[in-house]
């Protein structure tokens, strides 16, 4: 199920803890370097992905960075994709549903796996997770493939988080952890690993 539309980003409930505040500067910067002419057209180029639960809310499965970053701008309302209509399940079979099919990771900044009532309940309340970030930026750098489902990236998240310190005192800490990051993502340690372009 799709359909194309826009809501209020305020109503916007995450499925996720955190993202990765480096990632979202640089959709902020994506975002406003273009005039305003331009800026609605990529805006529905990535229109964020929503799945409807009870009371006909939005659960986002994907987008949060953009989501985040628009916020961040101060942009009211954003065009929205509804990839899913589970609104007439009540609220535990929704969130049994959900985890069941990998659409909510409630997972904090350590790597850790939390309860599902500390989701946040608006875009402002994600948290900074800098292995997001650094895992986002290996992507783009050509470490390893996007696939489609977001585990992929969830899942070099958790690889660079046991392999890589960040130092983040410095820009040049993490510019260094990204270095590493897109080595070791063709090594044969990341063999097996969603998205893997190194040699088998």
């Amino acid at each position: 199920m799709k359909s194309d539309a826009l809501a209020p980003i305020t109503s916007l409930r995450p499925t996720q803890l955190t993202v990765g505040f480096y990632h979202v500067q640089a959709k902020m910067l994506e975002t406003s370097a273009l005039p305003s002419s331009q800026r609605e057209r990529m805006m529905r180029k990535h229109p964020v992905r929503v799945i409807l639960g009870p009371e006909q809310r939005h659960f986002i499965v994907d987008h949060h960075h953009w989501a985040r970053a628009w916020w961040e701008l101060g942009i009211d309302t954003v065009p929205i994709v509804v990839v899913g209509d589970f609104s007439e399940l009540n609220e535990p079979q929704f969130w049994y549903r959900m985890e069941r099919e990998r659409r909510v990771h409630p997972y904090d900044e350590r790597g850790a796996k939390r309860p599902l009532s500390t989701l946040p309940a608006s875009i402002s309340d994600l948290r900074d997770d800098p292995y997001q970030s650094l895992a986002a930026f290996a992507r783009k750098a050509g470490g390893y493939r996007k696939l489609r489902k977001a585990c992929s990236d969830f899942k070099f998240v958790d690889f660079f988080r046991a392999r890589i310190a960040i130092d983040l005192s410095s820009p040049g800490g993490f510019a260094l952890a990204l270095l590493l990051a897109v080595k070791l993502a063709q090594t044969r340690a990341a063999k097996g690993m969603p998205g893997f372009r190194g040699r088998r």
